[in-house]
């Protein structure tokens, strides 16, 4: 039996690809003149602070920053501002907001208390009407339009592209640069991956958690696509870096526990099959997001990859699929991936 597809969420997750073109097209000079004021600065430290979906952009920003631009990168715990009132040393420092509403209240106290310190403060959000908008000294947006779907999909990838061409503007990597152009057709191709991750779906419709792993840059697909997997499906996740599982966690693996795991082609892929196979020696139903052949052919369940792409460009690409695995396991549920029982679209904390 095929699932309904006619929901919002599958609609702006295949809105992905061009909302990543119009964002490129309408951001890119902003991006430029804002990289070219970094290394005027001498910004020497990132400050990042985000909730949920954009804590997980925030991620994709920690080793973005840290590989391509050479830069400590800390995501700051809010409350050490809202609730404990620290004094940091700000000196050097960028303070960037992730915020896809714009309306993050601890996000936005983070960014307001900073500029007033003298602090380079900037947001990256979805929504030019909002308060982070005002509250940062300059806003780049996204250009993923509203949102209709309670999940946030593409306000995620287009946040990932803004921090991707900003790390490589301020590098002033053209090479770089220019692999991000390639995002939306590569996109474009793991749509053709949808009949089969739709019947494979189906027989995780009783799944209630699952194991998520990644490394390096895609550490953030891993939070992304399990917290999607949350929303939608209502399985609990449980999302680690693949080095840190080795360290413990590996040990709570039985045989037939659903383990999936995001490894495409780049460095972390050493230590990404080293976890495979002893994943594989425990008897778990491992499942694969990757383009490495020798990966896919021990996985129980496959999900190939366009080859040839950068690492530092992968996260855009795997979350793609996440995102499909958790819309067709929500449907095969019988439950509503648009508007999930009990979440909002705007969640305030202080």
């Amino acid at each position: 039996m095929k699932a309904d597809t006619t929901h919002i969420m599958r609609d702006e997750i295949r809105e992905q690809p061009q909302a990543i073109r119009d964002t490129l097209a309408a951001e890119g000079e902003r991006i430029a003149q804002f990289a070219a004021r970094l290394r005027a600065e001498q910004i020497r430290h990132v400050l990042l602070v985000a909730r949920g979906t954009s804590d997980n952009a925030a991620t994709y920003a920690r080793y973005l920053f840290g590989v391509v631009n050479g830069v400590l990168v800390t995501s700051v715990a809010a409350s050490l501002f809202t609730v404990y009132d620290a004094e940091l040393d700000l000196g050097d420092t960028l303070v960037l907001g992730i915020s896809q509403s714009g309306t993050a209240t601890d996000v936005i106290d983070v960014l307001k208390r900073a500029r007033a310190m003298g602090t380079l403060t900037a947001a990256v959000t979805n929504t030019e009407d909002s308060p982070i908008y005002e509250a940062a000294e300059l806003a780049l947006l996204t250009r993923a339009y509203k949102e209709h779907s309670i999940p946030a999909t593409k306000s995620y990838t287009t946040a990932l592209a803004v921090l991707h061409r900003l790390a490589a503007q301020w590098a002033q990597d053209s090479e770089m640069a220019a692999a991000l152009n390639s995002v939306p057709a590569l996109m474009e191709q793991v749509f053709e991956l949808e009949p089969q991750i739709e019947d494979h779906s189906e027989r995780y419709r009783f799944l209630d958690t699952c194991v998520l792993l990644g490394r390096g840059f895609n550490l953030c697909t891993a939070h992304e696509i399990g917290l999607k997997l949350g929303e939608c499906a209502q399985v609990v996740p449980a999302a680690h870096s693949a080095a840190d599982f080795m360290h413990g966690p590996i040990a709570s693996i039985q045989a037939e526990v659903p383990c999936l795991l995001i490894a495409p082609e780049g460095k972390a892929l050493g230590s990404m099959l080293e976890l495979a196979m002893a994943l594989d020696e425990r008897n778990a139903e491992m499942l694969t997001i990757s383009n490495e052949p020798s990966l896919l052919e021990i996985a129980k369940v496959a999900f190939e990859l366009p080859t040839g792409m950068p690492e530092h460009i992968s996260p855009l690409v795997a979350v793609v699929v996440g995102q499909l695995l958790a819309y067709h396991v929500a449907i095969h549920k019988g439950l509503d991936p648009d508007r999930p029982a009990g979440l909002q679209k705007v969640t305030r904390t202080m």
